[in-house]
């Protein structure tokens, strides 16, 4: 894959929120598709983000945070009669997790950018998945990827899926396994999907849905890469601290195969890129005097 020419690197198709920690701690950039984007284009990555926001102070704020990262904004739509969706720690236990729905999850297909927008790579998240009208936009993206002159690929946050609704099954997550080149998942996701297998099993359980590559992402940060019939172990550093942003690594990974990387590389770059960045959009932090 070779970025075109007047051609998009990354085209980033799902979820944007506005993330709240406990306590007053002020709004930061949230939501899968808005999290990846972010990271990518501190790669340098040419990423463009195709979402929807409501029409409040929330949705101004993630437009700033976006513009200031140089992601290109104009397939970010509004929603005027809508809010813009509010996460609760995301990142966190179940237990301590909030959602207040918005307009993201009513990004609808006809709303993705005309076919003639080419794009390396079309980076799916999700938690698109979860409802209509979204979950038809998130697959149109993927299934549209050759067509733009690339490749696919999903993140597969079925963690996130499962516990905002519960019936979703995994039978809503096949056409998107089936229509990706590649698949990125962490190990809270494996256990929700397949239960007590090892990293392992449920990368090779991936792959026989259909894509090409299948990474994931263990506790401590390491990578298991399976691409074709081999699998690629990338151990993160023991003295390293774990990964503070869950999305770092498979952006810092789709980001290298954009830019033409061979994926052992790639994912073992990513787990380094992990290990060691803060988290790309995050308000900066005052100066002390």
């Amino acid at each position: 894959m070779t970025p075109m020419s007047g051609g998009l690197d990354w085209l980033a198709v799902g979820d944007v929120a506005e993330e709240r920690a406990a306590g007053d701690s002020p709004g930061i950039l949230g939501g899968g598709a808005a999290r990846l984007a972010a990271h990518a284009a501190a790669l340098r990555a040419r990423t463009a983000l195709v979402a929807k926001v409501g029409g409040d102070e929330a949705g101004q704020r993630i437009r700033d945070a976006l513009e200031r990262l140089r992601v290109d904004l104009r397939w970010l739509r509004d929603a005027p009669d809508l809010r813009t969706t509010i996460w609760h720690e995301p990142d966190g236990e179940p237990q301590s997790r909030r959602l207040e729905r918005g307009a993201d999850l009513a990004l609808r297909l006809d709303e993705l950018p005309p076919i003639s927008v080419r794009a390396t790579l079309t980076v799916v998240s999700g938690y698109s998945l979860s409802v209509e009208p979204a979950r038809s936009a998130a697959l149109g993206a993927l299934t549209s990827a050759a067509a733009r002159g690339g490749r696919s690929a999903f993140l597969l946050e079925a963690d996130l899926l499962w516990w905002t609704n519960a019936r979703v099954t995994r039978r809503v997550l096949e056409p998107a396994l089936t229509a990706a080149d590649s698949v990125a998942l962490h190990a809270a996701d494996a256990r929700v999907l397949f239960g007590t297998a090892d990293g392992r099993q449920a990368v090779r359980l991936l792959a026989d849905m259909g894509p090409r590559l299948v990474y994931l992402v263990e506790s401590d940060g390491s990578v298991l890469l399976r691409e074709g019939g081999r699998l690629h172990t990338c151990p993160a550093d023991p003295k390293g601290d774990a990964p503070r942003d869950r999305y770092a690594g498979p952006a810092a990974f789709w980001v290298a195969l954009a830019h033409r990387t061979a994926p052992r590389k790639a994912a073992a770059d990513s787990v380094r890129y992990a290990q060691s960045v803060r988290r790309a959009g995050a308000p900066r932090q005052p100066a002390h005097t």
